[in-house]
């Protein structure tokens, strides 16, 4: 995670599907004329507050003290004032590209994650890959933009049944590449070794895809899922009436969004998926993180009281400046409400100015806003809805029993649930369910989790 505390409590929605961490080594290259001098940051968090130091090996140099470390919106800021540098980069899947500044001289330095024992993957696919894996470039039908992606076709003839993978929140590669893991890679590579054509893109605005993630809704990401499963009934290798659907969390939304409004979806998977409200979900994950701050359960109640209601008033934000002034005087009263020595390790301004930024993008809005019973409702495929009993993002028998109803209501007979004992959001085989862990575990996606998926794909096109 790179948001502090306080940060979670408000907006652990958009962080619980992306879990982006910034804290471990993180390794780059600088190249001076004709000289390569490496830089390792060695960035850690202490309660809220982030802190590093640096090393340059090359010059003997290790653990040179920096001055500020901050991490917010995906840009990584560092700063050794008594060293005359300064470092910013973007965090994009697994590295940060960035600009290396010193005595008023800037370098280009990319960072990649050090430290073998964080980045042991060992479900992680190795080349040579025993199937076809072709890049593919989807154009939106206005040329406005283009999704990039990877296509895995079973090495053999014939036409195959084909999954589209839908990543969950936050801006996401076509692996939903999160703490050195790859989950929709794996996921990918089990499926096309079992005879399955398996579509993963990168979200619009990241990586070779096109567009602006910033301004992009759930409604945009449902429109770029629905592109990308045309884009694959139209391929010979493809049998068009066995194409199906797999999102993660908020991907969870997004696959019923279009299977609710687009023909010939015939089977959708959802994995950690959400049946409540988005305002429901980001007050369940607000909960559990207060709770694990140890906070007072007056204060939890009264915090969230105050919450519902701004995320409430989020619904009807139209950008002018009256609403601009309500938020800022809510998070202010917010800001009041808290904890002193919450507050003792926040700068004030910086956190109203974090808080407002974040609540008011689109595709934050959109989250809050989305009841996934809508769309459930008016699906009539086969579906696999599935949880981890671990997993503090999306509570998992709430959100299931949410979703059976809403299918069963529509009068969708054809689901399967199921809860997996230990396993978290990711589901990874954990001992807490908290994000912290997530680096830590070797494990990318249960295997038993992979055999369940696959045998009911296979069961379900045949």
């Amino acid at each position: 995670m790179n948001k502090t505390f306080l940060f979670i409590v408000l907006f652990f929605a958009v962080v619980f599907l992306n879990a982006q961490d910034i804290t471990g080594n993180w390794e780059g290259m600088l190249e001076i004329q004709s000289t390569r001098l490496r830089i390792v940051f060695h960035i850690e968090k202490n309660d809220s507050i982030l802190t590093s130091t640096m090393d340059s090996p090359d010059q003997g140099a290790f653990g040179l003290p920096t001055t500020r470390s901050s991490f917010r919106d995906n840009k990584l800021e560092i700063i050794a004032s008594g060293l005359g540098l300064f470092y910013r980069g973007t965090l994009e899947s697994d590295s940060i590209t960035g600009t290396f500044s010193q005595g008023g001289i800037s370098f280009p330095l990319t960072l990649q994650r050090s430290g073998e024992p964080l980045l042991q993957r060992p479900q992680m696919p190795q080349e040579p890959l025993p199937y076809i894996s072709e890049e593919v470039i989807i154009q939106h039908s206005d040329k406005s933009f283009s999704l990039s992606g990877t296509l895995t076709l079973p090495d053999s003839l014939g036409v195959f049944p084909a999954i589209v993978l839908i990543a969950g929140s936050g801006p996401n590669d076509r692996d939903e590449t999160l703490y050195g893991h790859k989950p929709f890679f794996v996921i990918s590579d089990h499926l096309t070794k079992n005879g399955f054509a398996v579509l993963r893109y990168d979200k619009r605005g990241v990586g070779k895809s096109t567009g602006d993630y910033d301004k992009a809704t759930l409604r945009d990401f449902a429109d770029d899922a629905a592109m990308a499963m045309n884009y694959l009934k139209q391929r010979k290798e493809i049998d068009s009436s066995k194409v199906g659907l797999l999102g993660h969390s908020e991907g969870g939304i997004v696959a019923p969004m279009v299977a609710s409004e687009e023909k010939g979806v015939r089977l959708m998977v959802l994995m950690a998926a959400p049946g409540t409200t988005g305002i429901e979900v980001v007050l369940d994950q607000n909960e559990i993180s207060m709770q694990q701050q140890a906070m007072e359960p007056k204060t939890i109640e009264k915090l969230q009281m105050f919450n519902r209601e701004m995320f409430e008033s989020l619904l009807s934000w139209d950008g002018s400046e009256n609403h601009r002034t309500a938020l800022r005087d809510k998070l202010l009263h917010l800001w009041e409400q808290l904890p002193i020595l919450l507050k003792m390790k926040m700068n004030k301004e910086s956190y109203l100015r974090s808080q407002f930024n974040a609540m008011i993008k689109p595709g934050y809005r959109s989250f809050l806003a989305a009841d996934p019973a809508s769309y459930l409702e008016k699906v009539s495929c086969a579906v696999l809805a599935i949880n981890g009993e671990n997993d503090l993002q999306v509570a998992a028998e709430k959100n299931l029993t949410a979703i059976k109803k809403a299918l069963e209501k529509g009068g969708n007979d054809c689901t399967v649930t199921k809860v997996y004992p230990g396993l978290n959001h990711l589901f990874q085989e954990s001992a807490t369910g908290r994000v912290e862990e997530y680096a830590k575990i070797t494990q990318t996606i249960s295997p038993e989790v992979l055999s369940d998926i696959t045998n009911w794909l296979i069961k379900e096109t045949e």
